[in-house]
C-alpha cells in the first residue's frame, strides 16, 4: 500500500511539473515562434 501511495505522488509530481513547463515556458516559446512564422509569411506576402 505505501509503495503504490508513493510511487502515485512521484507520478503526480512530475506531472505536475511538466504540466508547469509546457504551460510557462513552452507555451511562451511556441506563441512567440507561431508570432514569427506569422510575420515572416506577412512579409513574403507583402514583398511579392
Amino acid at each position: 500500500m505505501h509503495d503504490a501511495a508513493t510511487r502515485e505522488m512521484i507520478a503526480y509530481g512530475l506531472i505536475g511539473l511538466i504540466l508547469i513547463l509546457v504551460l510557462t515556458g513552452g507555451g511562451i516559446g511556441w506563441q512567440r515562434h507561431r508570432r514569427t512564422k506569422l510575420r515572416r509569411r506577412g512579409i513574403k506576402r507583402h514583398g511579392h
